[in-house]
């Protein structure tokens, strides 16, 4: 018998118990308010404005969002509404992950199709979008893949160090429960899986477009080790709701420095800063199948 993540409706955060001899993970899931703001990370229509020019006052409603200035990320909180979390938030992401502890044994089932899928520069981030590219289950609760797509640097941290690039695999449960995966990769080789996406870079803001003759399957993107940091998060974006689950591959990959500049020269750093762990718990797992 192997220990196992369980993801439920409770505090929204990663809890530790004793059961028979195991080892039972409790991952936050979204609270019904939480699952009314969320929307695919650049997805929802306030994810899809697009930069401007303009300044903002302390006090004025912030319009448009990014990653620098006057609309970067120490504004969020002036789009209103449900982005205050991103200055209020308790529970935000990314963090720095830091290694300690022995790993614990999770079911952790990847089982990723081969899909047609589109892509786009939404302004934000290049955004991969399967057809059905199947998904993850965890404890018997399925999470189907809806989006890829990338930050660079990367947004989270190991032990303190950023890498190049991250690649965010967006998951969500047939009850609307959000769970992420990311790879972070770091400057080195090229990655020949990424190598045929990144022919398709689409150099201006435009709507999804098809990618001919590639068949894309999400597993290709990963490290083969299945060992994860798994941590009670956010959106790494407006509006910033919680009750996302994140499991980080601790293993990177590589990327070469042409691959992360033909990235970085399409939208320049898309990265939020590390958010304060506050009282988290962060879990070291190891996938049992």
């Amino acid at each position: 018998m192997v220990d196992r993540i369980e993801i439920r409706d409770s505090a929204m955060r990663i809890a530790t118990f004793a059961l028979s001899g195991l080892l039972l993970f409790s991952l936050a899931a979204c609270s019904g308010g939480e699952k009314a703001a969320h929307g695919d990370e650049h997805a929802a229509p306030d994810h899809e404005a697009g930069h401007g020019d303009g300044h903002v006052s302390a006090g004025e409603t912030l319009t448009q969002w990014g990653y620098s200035g006057d609309e970067g990320p120490s504004h969020w909180a002036q789009l209103g509404g449900a982005a205050a979390k991103c200055s209020s938030g308790a529970r935000q992401s990314p963090i720095d992950l830091v290694s300690g502890g022995k790993p614990q044994l999770s079911k952790v089932t990847l089982d990723y199709l081969s899909s047609n899928a589109t892509i786009q520069n939404d302004g934000h981030t290049i955004k991969v979008v399967p057809a059905k590219g199947g998904g993850l289950t965890t404890d018997g609760i399925r999470y189907d893949l809806k989006d890829i797509h990338f930050h660079s640097p990367s947004e989270h941290t190991i032990n303190g160090r950023r890498a190049a690039l991250e690649t965010h695999f967006v998951h969500r449960s047939a009850k609307g429960d959000y769970l992420y995966v990311a790879v972070l990769s770091q400057v080195g080789v090229a990655d020949p899986m990424l190598a045929p996406v990144w022919t398709y870079l689409p150099s201006d803001q435009t709507a999804p477009a098809a990618i001919p003759d590639l068949l894309i399957n999400a597993r290709d993107l990963m490290p083969a080790a299945e060992e994860f940091f798994v941590y009670s998060g956010s959106l790494t974006v407006p509006p910033c709701s919680e009750g996302v689950t994140w499991m980080v591959f601790s293993a990177p990959l590589s990327v070469s420095p042409e691959q992360v500049s033909a990235y970085e020269t399409l939208l320049g750093s898309t990265a939020r800063p590390i958010q304060a762990r506050k009282d988290r718990d962060l879990l070291t797992v190891i996938s049992a199948g």
